[in-house]
């Protein structure tokens, strides 16, 4: 894969290299939980331009501007998992909060920029004045309805695993974390203003039509897609299959999908619906709606198809399609190599290709956890505090 990773020396580069009947576009953002509303975002601003070019808030400004815990991500794996995306052609480390040096150096045709942070005066007037100075575009982008940021997300997995750890400790009991109001109740139930269903982005669809485009027609019903199996087949195509619940995407799960592709030439994507991701990891699973989940995976240009599956595994769609290769995750829970389904992938000439998780370190089950103690040190704020004072006057 091309080295997208900028600093500032490239940007300077790229801007004396780019011809001047072709347009720059920067844009920015933190893109802590990356869901299908970003990549949608990212391919509008494209669509204004001919290169495109990401700045990516560094760890420091992030933590600076919300406190301790955050970002949940590193920039590192940030920033990695858009230069899978090949709508986006460089990524470049910045602080959001004075971008004006690299808009100095790069002097993009389009600023890209949301309208929220001009409300915000996160944006500042310098860097309109000096865009619009040499001719650029400054474009403040409304938000669509429904809105949905990384911080919703955060709030929604967080409080869904402090209710996880309240009620294993104390029972049932009557939550409104929204106003911090907090009463034992037994056999109440558990009250509280938390959304427990999926989140959906359906922006993009509204803005972009994703499924009259390239992304959108990635997306395929099972049985349909058995016929465009059939017809590859035909056209000795190497097909692959693989499958993940892609939810709270993250640099780990695109380098394995990526890894996938390099065995065939044609990879197909299984995720699970919401039913039975649910059924396997419990109340407020999946973070992410399984349509927005698939919307998400079919921006990725190495994955070819994506179906929704509902069946327990992924073993019926599996015998359905018959791929060339079955890419599998290597882990001690995944048996499938002593299976009988391994025989019966070898009847129709397949195989079995495993691969170690690619997320070194990274998680969803630990992101949950860190968006959990943000929120928790965020409610429990004053206590914390106080506890603090009286630790410092004992020692």
């Amino acid at each position: 894969m091309v080295n997208k990773f900028l600093n500032k020396d490239d940007l300077a580069k790229l801007k004396s290299q780019t011809p001047s009947s072709k347009k720059i576009v920067f844009t920015y953002g933190t893109f802590d939980l990356i869901h299908s509303g970003h990549a949608a975002y990212l391919v509008e601003a494209k669509n204004l331009g001919d290169v495109l070019i990401v700045g990516v808030t560094t760890n420091k400004s992030r933590r600076e501007m919300r406190g301790k815990g955050f970002p949940l991500v590193d920039q590192k794996n940030r920033a990695e998992l858009l230069t899978f995306f090949d709508f986006v052609d460089g990524v470049i480390y910045v602080d959001d909060r004075n971008l004006l040096q690299h808009l100095k150096i790069l002097k993009p045709d389009i600023f890209f920029t949301h309208s929220l942070d001009w409300k915000s005066h996160l944006r500042k007037p310098a860097e309109e004045k000096f865009v619009e100075s040499y001719g650029g575009q400054v474009y403040k982008r409304k938000p669509n309805g429904p809105f949905v940021s990384s911080s919703m997300i955060v709030e929604l997995v967080a409080d869904l695993k402090i209710k996880e750890v309240v009620e294993y400790f104390f029972g049932k009991i009557k939550i409104d974390l929204a106003n911090g109001n907090w009463k034992v109740g037994a056999f109440s139930g558990l009250k509280t203003k938390i959304r427990t269903e999926s989140l959906v982005f359906p922006e993009h669809l509204m803005t972009l039509g994703l499924f009259g485009s390239k992304f959108g027609r990635k997306i395929i019903p099972q049985n349909k897609l058995s016929i465009i199996v059939k017809k590859l087949k035909k056209e000795s195509k190497k097909i692959v299959l693989s499958s993940g619940s892609c939810d709270l995407l993250h640099a780990g799960h695109v380098r394995f999908f990526s890894k996938a592709k390099e065995e065939g030439e044609i990879l197909i994507l299984g995720i699970p619906t919401d039913r039975i991701i649910k059924k396997q990891k419990g109340r407020g699973r999946p973070i992410i709606n399984e349509n927005s989940r698939a919307e998400l995976m079919s921006f990725f240009p190495f994955i070819d198809y994506i179906f929704l599956f509902d069946d327990e595994s992924i073993f019926p769609p599996l015998m359905d399609l018959q791929p060339d290769v079955f890419f599998t995750v290597k882990e001690e829970w995944n048996n499938i190599e002593k299976s009988s389904i391994s025989d019966n992938i070898k009847e129709w000439g397949g195989k079995i290709v495993t691969a170690p998780p690619q997320a070194d370190g990274l998680s969803s089950s630990k992101l949950i956890k860190r968006a959990a103690g943000i929120r928790v040190r965020e409610l429990f704020k004053e206590v914390l505090h106080e506890a603090e004072k009286l630790t410092s006057l004992k020692d």
